[in-house]
């Protein structure tokens, strides 16, 4: 029995979801692993990952009647054991506080579980692949240990969360559910996407902070005081520290997580950034002496490293956790084809088709979901999305043809991505360039070199950029 099927019987034996450590510990207990290596692979405490395993182990055992260890869990949990156990449905769990103040990281509470079908669900699946997954949906695929590392750093008063990818990698998903675990909490949420900012807010850093603090307001149900609190005198930076010192922290009485999605947003924009970044950090910093300011939990949610330089003591991004979502594992994709109903994919002859796939795209959450969704639908197979993938006729050409798009509208970055794909051993570009190409999800980084991300790009790009290379060269 494979580690997708036991946890939704788990679940029904229990007649609950399971945590996201909980889900960790099972698996990885299923797959012989030791508390140990469950603890190094997690970046928690080996003592604390006993305790998960234990309690669960008890659960279990007070469930089936029987002695339910680390050691016997193949011997217990067999599928005959667990087929008498099929309850209609798993009712929520109610939300577990989480004390302001968490002495160790170990004391955080299992993140509140979105409520998702254990099955997938001919709705689900049949959603082109666009945008966020909804909180509900049974498509998304978690990415341990990271994503329980972001749900542990919430507990912490006055914290500072990184989470960075390239595009379609799936951050604005982790950071929703950040959210909803947050508000499961008792604690209450801000969500400011700059993407959705007018471009002339950028234009003075006064106007932009305004239009901060009444969106904060507006969000958090509370009158906008902006005009009557804000003082030309003190500055804009001053100004906002006290709104949301005076009026938005004093208004709450509950830990406040102010998420900031596409923050890369204002990297462009140079007098913002140099003001802005800097305001959070102080904020950040401030909670190390003042109990207001411990209620505030940052999340920056970005797709490449700022370009623009601050001084290393003004800058957040080398405060607070980091978080770099990863492409998804072969173990994830597999998961993510048997959510869509495609898990025939899997076995067989099929099962070498697969791997070509995954390395492909080298587990691009985004391009796998289109995948597996016309695989879903019957428009083609997966040997035939392989064949076709770098060509026009293939599903992902749209999708090249905005990355080229992106690459063609700077010649300097679409000339330095062409010595990326046409280098095997990869290559040494400069910062700007980097930074660029990272965020649009077409390069990884094994230490100075850079190469492309994924075959399909390397495929892609080498015959589109041919003929733009030469026209750079005359």
């Amino acid at each position: 029995m494979d580690i997708d099927t036991l946890v939704p019987k788990v679940e029904r034996l229990l007649q609950r979801q399971l945590g996201t450590l909980e889900r960790l510990v099972l698996q990885e207990s299923w797959s012989h692993r030791s508390y140990a290596e469950i603890a190094q692979s997690s970046s928690y405490a080996t003592e604390y990952i006993k305790q998960i395993g234990s309690k669960l182990w008890s659960e279990l055992s007070v469930a089936l009647g029987e002695s339910v260890s680390k050691k016997s869990l193949r011997l217990v949990l067999t599928p005959e054991r667990l087929q008498k156990y099929q309850p209609q449905s798993i009712p929520r769990p109610a939300a577990v506080s989480i004390p302001t103040a968490a002495p160790a990281a170990q004391t955080m509470a299992s993140p509140r579980p979105s409520v998702k079908p254990l099955t997938p669900t001919v709705t689900a699946a049949s959603r082109f692949p666009s945008g966020p997954l909804p909180l509900d949906s049974p498509l998304y695929v978690e990415r341990l240990p990271q994503e329980a590392s972001a749900f542990n750093e919430l507990s912490y008063p006055g914290c500072l969360l990184r989470i960075k990818a390239p595009r379609r990698m799936g951050k604005s998903s982790l950071l929703n559910r950040l959210l909803d675990h947050a508000q499961g909490q008792g604690y209450r949420t801000i969500t400011l996407n700059l993407q959705e900012v007018d471009r002339e807010i950028f234009d003075h850093l006064d106007q932009f902070l305004r239009w901060l603090c009444a969106n904060a307001s507006h969000q958090l149900g509370l009158p906008s005081k902006v005009d009557a609190l804000w003082d030309q005198e003190m500055g804009s930076k001053v100004n906002c520290k006290l709104y949301f010192e005076r009026y938005v922290l004093k208004e709450i009485s509950t830990p406040l997580v102010l998420g900031i999605d596409e923050l890369n947003r204002i990297f462009g924009y140079s007098r913002i950034v140099q003001d802005f970044l800097p305001m959070l950090r102080v904020w950040h910093e401030r909670s190390k002496d003042s109990a207001i300011w411990q209620k505030l939990r940052l999340v920056l949610v970005h797709a490449t490293d700022l370009y623009v330089p601050l001084h290393l003591n003004q800058s957040p991004f080398n405060v607070g956790l980091p978080i770099r979502l990863p492409p998804f594992t072969l173990e994830q994709l597999t998961h993510l084809a048997q959510r869509y109903g495609v898990e025939t994919l899997l076995h067989g002859r099929a099962g070498q088709s697969f791997r070509s796939f995954y390395y492909l795209i080298n587990g691009h959450p985004h391009l796998a979901g289109l995948a597996f969704y016309t695989l879903q639908q019957g428009q083609m197979s997966l040997e035939q999305i392989i064949a076709t993938a770098a060509s026009a006729q293939g599903i992902y050409h749209d999708h090249l043809q905005r990355c080229l798009a992106m690459l063609n509208s700077d010649p300097s970055v679409a000339a330095s991505y062409y010595q990326v794909i046409t280098h095997g051993d990869g290559v040494v570009l400069d910062g700007i360039a980097s930074y660029k190409l990272d965020s649009l999800g077409l390069v990884s980084f094994e230490q100075t070199l850079v190469k492309p991300s994924c075959e399909l790009y390397r495929l892609y790009f080498s015959h589109q950029l041919k003929t733009f290379a030469r026209e750079t060269m005359v």
